[in-house]
């Protein structure tokens, strides 16, 4: 085959829904196929240096690049499951190393007849096995609509109070040098409330600088996917609701609206006094050099690694009895990655239904009011996985909103 010839087989994977659309796992792709066609078989550091920019990359002490191409193979597996079953060039990077290889799909007369055979020897009982799908698939989600009526919802959505989704928003203040007359909208990651920034405004050099909270906020790029993901469990319900940012948040519509609350917890505002009661502690920046992190039975857990590529964060997802007979729930994170995975793990048709059944396991029943803890890997921002630290019930008179 010709050169662009392999390079039309690796974009056709690269277009594909299953590939996913990423632009830098597109050019890992690339990269890898233009090394191969020059037989040179890149380094973990070249690789990350012409990838990533990272021209100080030490494999020893950083799994990331393992982390793509790990990644990398699960999308191109997932792309010959599902649009490329039937194509015949299949695209391989074996574990351990970074060249391409391409093979070709084919069939034997022997192959031919071992498979019929096996058809043969399993064709008898596919009945069988579909009738016990089709049983089990009576209580195994598979749609939006089995998560609207999920025990972890249903309350919500039979509740007759009107639905308010609140997203926690980024403060931001303006910055005028009284020397050159310029003025700069700044968005400082330790000022996350009015308090804070009057901590922050006593440093400045008033004879310099002169300092004004401002009138709008930023929202997070994962809010566009935090509304997505509520807007399809809405949908199959036909409820209305309204969305609040937390900065525009009156606590009169606390006890007026069935709540749900998505966001950094240093961004969650009245709701953080949620931690004031709970076994958990969300401890945020007393200090401008202080991070937030969350203490359970003694343990710190801080968000690690970089943001833009592969990392760990701390996440809690709590449902608790509101001050006027009203429902709240809170989707929270040290950074996004938790935030969104945590939401997801209650959007998500398979990952709710797991967690009905971890949470029955452990209680024998699905509490009425609960609080769970995750870890969460992810890479750029977006969640991987996650798993379970902890389930806690929260007891209905549980004293939350009347905190001095």
């Amino acid at each position: 085959m010709k050169n662009e010839e392999y390079y039309t087989v690796v974009e056709k994977i690269i277009e594909s829904k299953s590939f996913g659309h990423s632009k830098t796992y597109a050019n890992l792709l690339r990269y890898l196929l233009k090394c191969t066609l020059a037989n040179e078989v890149p380094k973990e550091t070249t690789i990350a240096q012409e990838i990533f920019g990272k021209s100080d990359f030490d494999p020893s002490n950083s799994t990331l690049i393992r982390v793509y191409a790990y990644n990398l193979r699960k999308k191109i597996t997932s792309y010959y499951n599902k649009e490329g079953k039937e194509d015949k060039l299949v695209v391989k990077i074996p574990k351990g190393g970074y060249e391409i290889f391409f093979e070709e799909k084919t069939l034997d007369k022997l192959q031919r007849k071992n498979v019929q055979k096996k058809w043969l020897m399993l064709s008898g009982f596919l009945f069988v096995v579909a009738l016990i799908y089709l049983i089990a698939s009576k209580n195994k989600p598979e749609n939006e609509n089995y998560v609207a009526q999920s025990e972890l919802w249903n309350d919500f959505f039979l509740n007759e109070k009107p639905a308010m989704i609140v997203l926690g928003d980024l403060f931001v203040f303006s910055e005028t040098n009284s020397e050159t007359g310029r003025t700069y909208n700044v968005r400082d990651p330790r000022v996350n409330s009015m308090e804070m920034y009057e901590k922050l405004a006593s440093t400045y050099d008033k004879t310099k600088f002169e300092l004004n909270p401002i009138s709008y906020t930023y929202l997070v790029k994962n809010s566009s996917m935090w509304i997505d993901d509520l807007v399809k469990l809405f949908y199959p319900t036909n409820k209305d609701y309204v969305i609040r940012t937390m900065s525009r948040f009156n606590t009169k519509e606390l006890s007026e609206n069935n709540l749900i609350v998505v966001g950094m917890l240093k961004t969650l505002g009245v709701f953080k006094n949620y931690f004031k009661n709970s076994n958990y502690l969300f401890e945020t920046s007393d200090s401008l050099n202080s991070s937030e992190k969350i203490i359970e039975k003694g343990i710190n857990y801080s968000a690690n690694g970089n943001p833009d590529s592969y990392h760990t964060d701390y996440a809690v997802m709590v449902k608790i009895p509101g001050p006027n007979n009203n429902l709240v729930y809170l989707f929270g994170g040290l950074w996004d990655t938790g935030t969104s995975q945590s939401l997801k793990n209650f959007t998500d048709s398979k990952l709710i239904y797991d967690l009905e059944l971890e949470m029955k396991k452990k209680f024998g029943k699905i509490p009425e009011y609960y609080e769970i803890f995750f870890e969460v890997n992810g890479i750029d921002r977006m969640e991987l996985n996650s798993k379970i630290i902890s389930i806690n019930e929260i007891k209905a008179d549980t004293n939350i909103w009347d905190i001095d």
